[in-house]
């Protein structure tokens, strides 16, 4: 079988893939919400966040997974590839308020086979507020 490097076009290490700005907001959260199944309430309802000890309801971390991974698919698909699995941990929530939260995804090709992503959190203004999660690593193969 061919290897990813011979059948899959390999951007240069580093080089930016992806650069997108998502808006998660409550409506897109219960959205997901009723898609799921997982409606707990900490994602849409601003008291049950509170009397958690949340600031706001939370966006569900599959949900910002999946954003960061349709961009990963689509990608691979492109470039004739299929992704085969990924690795991260959740470093803090994304907290979803009256006005819609903004979050900066951006993908990179780490090594061939490898993709890395991110995703932070932007203020008001677009600035970095904070980041969500560790580095994503994505491996993909050729299909």
């Amino acid at each position: 079988m061919p290897s990813a490097e011979t059948e899959v076009r390999v951007s240069e290490p580093a080089q930016l893939i992806w650069d997108v700005v998502e808006e998660i907001s409550r409506d897109r959260v219960k959205r997901y919400a009723q898609a799921s199944g997982d409606r707990n309430t900490i994602h849409i309802d601003p008291n049950a966040a509170h009397e958690a000890g949340l600031a706001d309801p939370v966006a569900h971390g599959i949900l910002i997974l999946a954003l960061i991974l349709r961009h990963a698919d689509e990608w691979t698909r492109r470039n004739g590839a299929r992704i085969t699995g990924c690795d991260t941990r959740f470093i803090r929530p994304v907290y979803v308020g009256d006005v819609a939260t903004l979050l900066h995804l951006t993908g990179r090709c780490a090594a061939p086979g490898q993709l890395t992503a991110t995703a932070t959190v932007l203020d008001p203004d677009g600035a970095a507020e904070s980041t969500v999660m560790r580095p994503i690593r994505i491996r993909y193969e050729a299909v």
